[in-house]
């Protein structure tokens, strides 16, 4: 008997896309062979990995091998970049598996799987975290797959969609996902041990003052800890060159690792005096957001689209000094992200309110407002240039009382010289 010749090289096989974090999950169109996925999930936070088990039944109903026509032998699966020590087996016998030039893994079944056969076969590999924190994926597709996810009982644990059952047993946590639901994207899972946290301290040698500054970080994060603070110290002397004005605040600063709980869903809050609440996995972008808050409320902004656009706009020219490749990157995801949800959601920024928290039914209309208000102060910026903007912040903060939108095109057409029009567009229409 031979091999059916197959023009593509994924027809008749599921080839399921995986990568961890940002993942596009794709499968061979074809209804002539399909699978059977139960996946399991475990955090084991003292080993410091997450130990990832598929259970794979193939069945080949592909009627072209029908009558010893052909069969199939071979399946592939792309795993995580972070996957480690990867095993596959049938029935306790290994099977053997190699990278392709594309990637992906090929596993090489034990046997022929001809017309109207299945064949089982299991997947093991593992995810490594940190003791008290982790963040992975739950990389599945189709709708005959059925998840299981287990977490220990002290971790807060948060999943990226919410049609589960949940079993609490004595020491950990089990999310269910029943066959039947669709899975067509990635699924991010964030888990975090409330835990003592530890302190690192250091001074930030500003324009005008010395501002200490303090790391709050749980056990085993010591690393992000002294990427948060040196991050922190260069982006603080650089807001005050951007902005034009010395680090306005009348105290020292703390920063907060924080799960998703304590950040109210969002990457993170700044909280004035009591200091900023960082998401554990949120990138520098949102660090220097926050540290610019202590600027925007500094220029008495009463419209939240003012708080929020200018500080993702210095948030842009800051990372445009220290990261230009994220900056720029980081500009056109947002105005990307601003094109796409425009149709649906174009309301005007006079109207943007956020929610205490943030959940899936708010989280596009929240994330709308923020890249308009961005959208807004980009194209403020670069139809006039630094100074400009610089001159206006002092306004703004001479003013004494709130900026309201009146106020603020009064200020940006005294200033610049600029037509409003736009500006009045995106606020008010």
């Amino acid at each position: 008997m031979r091999h059916i010749q197959k023009r593509r090289i994924l027809a008749g096989t599921i080839l399921l896309i995986l990568f961890i974090l940002t993942i596009h999950t794709t499968v061979a169109n074809s209804d002539d062979v399909s699978t059977d996925i139960v996946s399991s999930y475990k955090l084991l936070p003292d080993e410091g990995i997450v130990k990832v088990s598929k259970e794979i039944t193939f069945f080949n109903n592909d009627i072209n091998t029908k009558y010893w026509r052909g069969y199939y032998s071979n399946y592939n699966y792309y795993l995580p970049e972070r996957a480690v020590n990867i095993k596959a087996c049938d029935n306790e016998n290994p099977i053997a598996s190699k990278i392709s030039s594309e990637g992906y893994y090929v596993f090489n079944f034990n046997q022929k799987v001809w017309y109207g056969e299945n064949y089982t076969f299991n997947i093991d590999y593992e995810l490594e975290t940190n003791k008290n924190t982790a963040v992975f994926s739950l990389n599945e597709y189709g709708g005959n797959t059925e998840v299981i996810l287990e977490v220990p009982s002290d971790f807060d644990t948060h999943i990226g969609r919410d049609d589960y059952k949940l079993e609490d047993k004595k020491h950990s946590s089990v999310y269910i996902f029943e066959k039947g639901q669709k899975w067509d994207r990635f699924c991010t899972v964030n888990s975090v041990r409330a835990s003592p946290r530890l302190t690192l301290k250091d001074t930030a040698h500003l324009t005008e003052k010395d501002v200490d500054v303090e790391i709050r970080y749980w056990e085993g994060e010591e690393e992000w800890a002294q990427d948060i603070m040196q991050t922190t110290i260069k982006s603080l002397a650089l807001l005050e060159d951007k902005w034009g004005i010395a680090y306005p605040a009348k105290y020292n600063i703390t920063i907060t690792q924080a799960n998703l709980t304590e950040t109210g869903g969002y990457g993170g809050y700044n909280q004035r005096r009591n200091g900023i609440c960082l998401l554990y996995t949120s990138n520098h972008g949102i660090l220097i957001h926050e540290l610019a808050h202590y600027w925007t409320r500094a220029c008495n902004f009463e419209q939240l689209w003012m708080d929020e656009g200018y500080a993702d706009l210095y948030s842009h020219l800051v990372l445009s000094e220290i990261e230009p490749e994220e900056a720029i990157s980081r500009r056109d995801r947002f105005l990307e992200k601003y094109n796409d949800l425009n149709d649906q959601y174009d309301y005007p920024l006079s109207e943007w309110n956020t929610p205490e928290n943030i959940d899936c039914s708010t989280e596009e209309y929240v994330d709308y407002g923020y890249k308009k208000a961005f959208f807004l102060t980009l194209t403020l910026y670069e139809a006039t240039d630094i100074d400009t903007l610089q001159e206006m912040n002092q306004q703004f903060i001479n003013r004494g009382d709130s900026i309201d939108n009146s106020d603020y095109l009064e200020i940006v057409a005294s200033v610049s010289n600029q037509d409003t029009n736009f500006i009045e567009t995106l606020i008010y229409a």
